[in-house]
This record gives structure tokens, C-alpha cells and sequence, in this order.
């Protein structure tokens, strides 16, 4: 037995360790995740004031949440698999595992959080999957926990403090460095070298979602309607007719046709297809006019300038922004800014930023999900990302020519 529950501990810690790898990389994504689930539960605890408050308290520090469960995960991991401190290691593994799984549950009852971020953007998870997996790791934790008193160390005590010690320093510098600058590794559809237009476009071979119009008639006669589709069924799709209780409309039947009248049609989803890796790209102006191709399919180098939050932007990374936008700007190499703030919020900013470049509007999640900075540096050749900087990195403009601009 207590070969298999080592086998387990190797096997959770592992897990634990990728889990909180792919969210310390981009501990900011994690913490907008974070920041969902508090508005979820601030939204349906509003008959307690003092809940949805607390909730909304939270915001304040998910950067922070998001960082320490990060590093939780990776170092009870590393614990895990080399038996540190196991009645410890056990207790904590236990809570931890509860309280996903109360939270997957919970997302999977309301489907209010489509993705729980487990894995951040590696590993996509519906609700249900999410809640199937902390269902069967909290089984293989009581185990653990069971036989916690089995588990011996594969160290001794001064080498498993300097595990525990390496471990927690090199997890807590990672998470750190990642915030302060970029992921290390991109998941996301935006990283460099991939080609914006063609994110938005379904792979060939790829199918969009089928739908059927169903239509509804009424018998002129007895009153009585039925629900039938004009769409031609495939194979496999008689099936689906059988459990909407459809018919194919025998319009061919003149009869049939003068007997009955139209009452009323709806669309219903009778295929799950594919779908663009990037769906919500889109960027307007002022005045509300769609300029997205003008931003995108500008021809050869250029700028973007991302700050989902004109208020919360580092103020002080744009003394080294407007220079690289003026120098660009005056080598031909176009720049422009793209922000979620309103006209009225960021006009003021903007003056006293003294930002010598146009700033176009785009949804606060897409230009979150562009880049993990407030601001961030986006240089792209037509619609394809090029690189990224946090504005802890702006580079200067020789430094950008030097290296893409030959």
C-alpha cells in the first residue's frame, strides 16, 4: 500500500506543480480570473450586504491571491513528491482540493464562469471538466491524507528544508518576474508569430456551428401546431429531429400546405462546430466608427500601445513611450494607442500624459488578453505580433530597429 500511495503523491504533486506553473508564468491572468469569480459571487450575494462587499474587497488584492496560490500549488508539489512535512502537506492538499471543488461545483451548477483557469490558457476546461478533475484528485488526496503517516521523506531533515527553502524561493522569484514583466510562455492567441487576421478565421477543415430552422405551424382545421425544419438531414441528424420531436415540412404536399398556416420560426443550434481562436477583435473610434481593418491590416511595421485602463496605466513608463512614438512616427513607422477608458475619462490623461499619438477603444477583456501590462508595447508587421514588452521593458526605437527594422 505504501507503494501506491507514493505512486499517488508523485502523481498529484506533479499535477499541482504544472498547475501552478502555467498560472505563476501569467499570474496576472490568473488574477482577472480571480476577479470574475468575486463579481459572480458579489452579484448573487446581494441580499447580504456585507458578503457582496467582501467580495468586491477582494478585487483589491487579487494580484496578490493570485500569486500566493500560485506559488501554494507549486511548492506543496515539490512536497508532495519528496514527503515534506506530510501531516502538514496533507491538511493543507485537503483544504486546498475542497475549496476547488466547492468552486468548480459551483461554476458548473450556475455556468456563471465558463473557465475556471485551472491551467490559465494552456489547458481550456469547461466547467464540468474542471469539476470531474477536482472530483478525482480530492479522492486520490484522501488517500493521501489517510496514509499521510506512510509517506516517509526521501530526505533528510536538513535536505528537505533545502528542497522546501529552493523550491519557495525559485517559485515566489518566478511568479514575481513574470508579473513585473511578460509570461515566459504564451498561450494565448496574440503571442508573437502568429498572425492576427488569420486567429480570426476558422482552420480549414473546420466547420462553424450548423443551425436549423425549425418552423411552427398551425392545422387551420383543429388549431393544433407542430414544429418542423426545411434543412435537409443528414446522416446522424434524423436523430436529433427525433428528440425535438421535429418533422420535416412536407411543403411539397400542396394539400398539406393550404391545410396549415405559418405561425412562427426560430434558429436552434443543431451542430457544434468550430470556432475562430479570436472572435471579439474589434476596435472603433470617437465617433463610434469601426476602424479594426484600419488598426490591423496597416501594411508593414507598426505600434500598438495597449492600455485597458487609462486611470490604473503606469504613468510613469510614458515618458519612454513617447519617445519611441516619436521617433517612430517620424521613420514611417506608425503608432497608435487602444484603450477600454472612455473619450471622457482619457481625453484629461492623455493631455497630461502628453501622449503625441491617437488612441482608438477595443474591449478591456480582448486588449487585456492582447498583452499582461498596463501599458504594454505591441509591434506587429501587417496583422502579424512581432513582440511584446511590459512597460517595465519599453525599448527605445534604435534598440526595436536595430533589431527587426534591417
Amino acid at each position: 500500500m505504501s507503494r501506491i500511495v507514493r505512486i499517488i503523491c508523485i502523481l498529484v504533486g506533479i499535477l499541482f506543480i504544472i498547475s501552478g506553473f502555467v498560472k505563476a508564468i501569467d499570474p496576472l491572468g490568473f488574477s482577472y480570473k480571480l476577479d470574475e469569480y468575486f463579481e459572480v459571487f458579489a452579484a448573487d450575494t446581494t441580499k447580504v450586504a456585507f458578503l457582496s462587499s467582501f467580495f468586491l474587497w477582494l478585487k483589491n488584492f487579487s494580484v496578490y491571491l493570485s500569486m500566493f496560490f500560485c506559488v501554494l500549488e507549486m511548492v506543496l508539489g515539490v512536497m508532495l513528491i519528496f514527503g515534506i512535512q506530510m501531516q502538514l502537506t496533507a491538511w493543507l492538499l485537503l483544504l486546498l482540493i475542497v475549496f476547488f471543488t466547492w468552486l468548480t461545483g459551483y461554476s458548473a451548477i450556475t455556468g456563471k464562469v465558463t473557465d475556471c483557469g485551472c491551467f490559465g490558457d494552456a489547458v481550456r476546461l469547461t466547467p464540468r471538466q474542471s469539476f470531474n478533475k477536482d472530483v478525482v484528485l480530492l479522492v486520490l488526496i484522501l488517500i493521501i491524507f489517510a496514509f499521510r503517516n506512510r509517506v516517509t521523506p526521501v530526505f533528510r531533515k536538513f535536505g528537505s528544508l533545502a528542497t522546501f527553502s529552493v523550491a519557495s524561493l525559485f517559485f515566489t522569484w518566478l511568479t514575481i518576474y513574470c508579473f513585473n514583466h511578460l509570461p515566459i510562455i504564451d498561450f494565448r492567441a496574440y503571442k508573437a508569430g502568429n498572425d492576427i487576421r488569420k486567429q480570426m478565421e476558422l482552420p480549414p477543415g473546420k466547420s462553424p456551428d450548423t443551425y436549423a430552422t425549425i418552423l411552427t405551424y398551425k392545422n387551420k382545421s383543429s388549431g393544433e401546431t407542430g414544429n418542423y425544419v426545411m434543412t435537409e438531414m443528414k446522416d446522424g441528424e434524423a436523430e436529433w429531429l427525433k428528440e425535438k420531436n421535429l418533422k420535416p415540412l412536407p411543403w411539397q404536399d400542396s394539400l398539406w400546405m393550404q391545410d396549415h398556416e405559418f405561425v412562427s420560426s426560430k434558429s436552434e443550434l443543431l451542430v457544434a462546430g468550430e470556432l475562430p481562436k479570436i472572435t471579439d477583435f474589434q476596435v472603433w473610434d470617437n465617433e463610434n466608427k469601426d476602424v479594426t481593418a484600419l488598426v490591423l491590416d496597416e501594411p508593414g511595421y507598426h505600434f500598438w500601445l495597449v492600455a485597458y485602463d487609462m486611470p490604473k496605466a503606469n504613468k510613469a513608463s510614458f515618458t519612454r513611450i513617447n519617445e519611441l512614438a516619436v521617433s517612430s512616427e517620424k521613420n514611417q513607422i506608425p503608432f497608435v494607442g487602444l484603450t477600454s477608458t472612455s473619450y471622457e475619462q482619457l481625453d484629461p490623461i492623455r493631455h497630461e500624459l502628453n501622449a503625441p499619438f491617437t488612441f482608438y477603444y477595443a474591449d478591456g477583456t480582448v486588449l487585456k488578453t492582447i498583452i499582461r501590462s498596463n501599458p504594454g508595447l505591441v509591434l506587429l508587421n501587417g496583422s502579424t505580433v512581432i513582440d511584446h514588452w511590459h512597460y517595465n521593458d519599453i525599448p527605445t526605437y534604435d534598440q526595436v530597429r536595430s533589431k527587426y527594422f534591417k
